[in-house]
């Protein structure tokens, strides 16, 4: 009888143990899962470019447009600071396609406040970021940590939103100068 109970009082100590030991073990071995998850993504937006490039030196702008469109690579970086690097520079050579885009297009008619209202929400998102980063080392549950990634998501609703309306801009001002000609 004494053993059951010792054995009654012991499992669910033993039980917290194991369940901390995992804990400890599990996280070195996910951020690594997660930052090649990223960086996976970053590539498949990356090669989208790449398609909205090629799309560009056959004249055809409007799958070039689209490419671009499904190229923003808006997702929180939780695993490594170089990669939101890296996203950053994409999101910059975004920008400056489309304005090439733009800038190919009449010019009497070019008001693409949509442009600097995407250039603003990215500058704001590489700032939440970066503290994002910062913060990494917190608890899951730390209350700075969850306010942005609630800001974080929130700019990405705000940027998608905002690059839509960039392109349905290009896209119609693309399709006049196609009247004109």
């Amino acid at each position: 009888m004494s053993t059951w109970l010792v054995a009654l009082v012991l499992l669910p100590i033993a039980l917290v143990l194991v369940a901390g030991l995992v804990s400890l073990l599990a996280r070195p071995l996910v951020t690594p899962a997660m930052g090649a998850m990223e960086r996976a993504r970053l590539q498949r937006c990356l090669a989208r470019a790449a398609r909205g490039d090629a799309h560009l030196q056959d004249h055809q702008v409007e799958p070039a447009l689209r490419e671009f469109e499904a190229a923003f690579c808006l997702m929180i970086v939780r695993a490594d600071a170089r990669l939101a690097d890296q996203i950053v520079r994409h999101h910059t050579g975004l920008l400056s396609r489309l304005l090439s885009v733009a800038d190919d297009l009449p010019q009497q008619r070019v008001r693409l406040l949509a442009l600097a209202k995407v250039d603003r929400l990215l500058d704001r998102r590489t700032e939440m970021q970066r503290a994002y980063l910062q913060l990494r080392t917190r608890p899951l549950r730390d209350s700075r940590r969850l306010q942005l990634e609630r800001e974080l998501r929130r700019n990405t609703r705000d940027a998608r939103a905002a690059v839509r309306e960039l392109i349905a801009d290009l896209q119609l001002i693309s399709a006049r100068k196609v009247a004109y000609q």
